[in-house]
C-alpha cells in the first residue's frame, strides 16, 4: 500500500502540513477580511506559517519513521519548498529575497519538526 511506504510516508506528512497551510491561509485571509493588516506583518505571518506547517510535517514524518530525524524533516522540508516554488512560478513571482527567507525558515523548522517527532516518546504502538 502507498501509504505505508517510505514514499507513501513522506508525502501523507507533506499532505497533513500543506492542509495545516491552507486552514492557517484560511485563518489571515479572514482576518484580512475583518481588520486592516499592514503588508510587512501578513509577510511575517505567512512565514511563520510556512514555517509551522514544515514543523508540522517534519514532525508527523518523524513519528511514522523513528529514525534519521534530521534527513526527515529535510525531505518534507525540501518537498514543501518545491511546492512554494512551483506556486511562485505559476502565479508568474520573480524570485527575490523574502522567497530565499521563507525557504530557509522551511528547511530549519522542517528539521526541528523530524527531530522532534523521532525523539518523541509514544505511550502507544504507532497506528498511522
Amino acid at each position: 500500500m502507498l501509504w505505508k511506504s517510505v514514499t507513501g510516508c513522506y508525502l501523507r506528512s507533506v499532505l497533513e502540513g500543506v492542509l495545516f497551510l491552507g486552514a492557517g491561509g484560511l485563518l489571515c485571509a479572514g482576518c484580512c477580511l475583518s481588520v486592516s493588516i499592514p503588508e510587512q506583518i501578513m509577510i511575517i505571518l505567512m512565514h511563520i506559517l510556512w514555517s509551522i506547517s514544515a514543523f508540522y510535517a517534519g514532525k508527523r514524518a518523524g513519528l511514522r519513521q523513528r529514525k534519521h530525524g534530521l534527513g526527515t524533516g529535510l525531505i518534507c522540508s525540501v518537498l514543501l519548498c518545491m511546492l512554494l516554488s512551483i506556486g511562485c512560478l505559476l502565479m508568474q513571482e520573480i524570485l527575490s529575497a523574502r522567497l530565499l527567507i521563507r525557504c530557509f525558515c522551511i528547511l530549519l523548522s522542517g528539521m526541528a519538526g523530524g527531530v522532534v517527532g523521532v525523539n518523541t516518546r509514544l505511550r502507544k504502538p504507532p497506528y498511522f
